[in-house]
């Protein structure tokens, strides 16, 4: 079995992981994007799920998510920033999995770790008979990326301009030019989602993204 195709045992974390959580948010974010120990035992305290891909004494990457009974179409109720969307208590009947952060450590990019967790999730929602998967897609080229991110991304003003009048005129834009950002595009194609929107200062301190975050689902009814 390769590096690259390695098949780290995954499982849900819990409380005592913290140690482990907070050793990925330093290896994997640059430090205006890293939620502090506090926050993190907030959400296990909310009863938001958490899975980690384990190599051996780290964590390969992990995917966190809240189970809600929201419904996410609806655009005037959707949390309007992150702090209030990866703040959600659990609730119930569940409707929708509400996916807030899907890290992977840097040494383990390009393996197939993301695919994993996310198919987990896919797989958590369908027993719980959830009807949407939803992720807050960062979109970096927007900006570009700052040498101290892992993820170097160029910025493309093509894509900015997208984004830009897709905030303006709440008109979706053709989906070639949405996934022009290769962090969207890798949504779609390991997520197979569609765009619902764009959220202008979801996460205000993501520079590259200029604050914005464009919404994604996925329809496990289909």
């Amino acid at each position: 079995m390769t590096f690259e195709s390695a098949a780290f045992p995954i499982r849900p974390l819990t409380g005592d992981d913290l140690p482990l959580l907070m050793e990925l948010e330093a290896a994997a974010w640059a430090p205006p994007l890293r939620a502090s120990e506090a926050t993190i035992s907030h959400r296990l305290m909310l009863g938001h799920t958490m899975f980690g891909a384990i190599d051996e004494d780290v964590l390969a990457g992990t995917l966190c998510f809240t189970e809600t009974s929201q419904d996410p179409l609806v655009r005037s109720d959707f949390p309007q920033d992150f702090e209030a969307y990866s703040s959600l208590p659990r609730s119930e009947p569940v409707n929708a999995l509400y996916a807030y952060n899907l890290c992977v450590r840097p040494s383990h990019r390009g393996t197939n770790t993301a695919i994993r967790l996310l198919r987990e999730m896919e797989h958590h929602g369908r027993r719980l008979g959830a009807r949407w998967l939803i992720g807050d897609g960062r979109c970096s080229s927007y900006a570009g990326s700052s040498a101290a991110d892992d993820d170097k991304v160029r910025a493309d003003p093509r894509f900015r301009a997208t984004i830009d009048r897709w905030n303006e005129t709440g008109m979706r834009p053709p989906l070639r030019e949405i996934i022009r950002d290769p962090l969207l595009r890798l949504h779609y194609r390991v997520y197979e989602c569609e765009f619902l929107y764009v959220m202008p200062d979801f996460f205000p301190q993501d520079a590259s993204s200029g604050g914005f975050r464009v919404i994604s689902a996925k329809d496990l009814k289909t």
